[in-house]
């Protein structure tokens, strides 16, 4: 049997003389971080279908995450820090040319997306539902969810009109959550 490695990019194969079958533990190890990756996402949709059993696809999952509120003048760090997911959710409502107030959105939760953050600091999850501009009234466009970004936090501001500042440890992670979040709320 013999070993071959590289530096920087590991990669191990190991040949059996006597059969002449090679194995590459560089495929091997990549096939158990995809099984784990798919495992962990099935997870996580399992969790989030406790929560809102209306989810149809998770889109995307952020391993860390804390959440802050602006109070007018300050940001206040809230008692929300864990994994983040971003979901769209099945809504019969919503159909092509629909158009709902915003109170309607909320007392029937009348959500294309969502946000949840699985929280590690108490029982309690933050959560937000997003609806895209294009099914509001007339009357309250004006109410939309903004999305923007500034400095190291990704901002939104929701239905009730509370601004929420949401910090992502993976600089990739935040930018493709601005960027998706954006898409949603504003098509």
């Amino acid at each position: 049997m013999t070993k071959d490695s590289s530096i920087g990019d590991v990669a191990v194969s190991k040949q059996n003389n006597n059969k002449g079958v090679e194995i590459n533990n560089d495929s091997t190890d990549q096939q158990s971080a995809q099984a784990f990756d798919i495992f962990k996402k099935a997870l996580t949709y399992n969790v989030i279908a406790k929560y809102d059993p209306a989810i149809d696809q998770l889109i995307h999952l952020s391993p860390y995450c804390v959440i802050y509120q602006f109070d007018g003048i300050d940001w206040n760090k809230l008692d929300y820090q864990g994994p983040i997911a971003f979901y769209s959710r099945k809504v019969s409502e919503i159909k092509e040319g629909a158009k709902f107030s915003v109170q309607d959105v909320m007392k029937h939760d009348i959500y294309q997306y969502g946000l949840i953050l699985l929280n590690r600091a108490k029982p309690e999850n933050f959560t937000i539902g997003l609806l895209g501009r294009k099914y509001l009234v007339e009357s309250d466009l004006d109410k939309v969810i903004a999305v923007e970004k500034k400095e190291e936090l990704v901002i939104l501001n929701d239905f009730k009109g509370d601004t929420f500042g949401i910090w992502l440890f993976d600089e990739k992670d935040r930018e493709y959550l601005y960027k998706f979040l954006t898409y949603c709320t504003e098509n």
